[in-house]
């Protein structure tokens, strides 16, 4: 089955894609940041798919989460995508991810 792929919405806070099959049914693929801690200033970074539409299983992470498993779920989250998209994804979660990381440092 052939899907097609797009970005509902890519912040420096969070990225959202989708795969949608030619009955109109969506899967969605989530990553963003929210505060975390009693202070509030460090984020908690969580990653979701949602594959309830498409009758396959979700998934979700948010405790030891990093980059390797952001790449590795998305990868096969969107096995069949197209090169082009891809790369527009990548780039959006490396926006959202360093804008995330770099606070963290600070």
């Amino acid at each position: 089955m052939a899907y097609k792929y797009g970005i509902y919405q890519s912040t420096s806070n969070s990225c959202t894609f989708y795969k949608q099959d030619d009955d109109g049914n969506q899967s969605t693929f989530n990553l963003f940041a929210a505060p975390a801690g009693e202070e509030k200033k460090k984020k908690t970074i969580f990653a979701f798919i949602d594959n309830e539409e498409l009758k396959k299983d979700n998934w979700s992470k948010t405790k030891d989460l990093d980059v390797e498993d952001i790449i590795e779920s998305f990868g096969g989250w969107a096995s069949d995508a197209p090169l082009v998209f891809e790369l527009e994804a990548k780039k959006s979660m490396s926006h959202c991810l360093s804008s995330i990381f770099k606070k963290q440092e600070e």
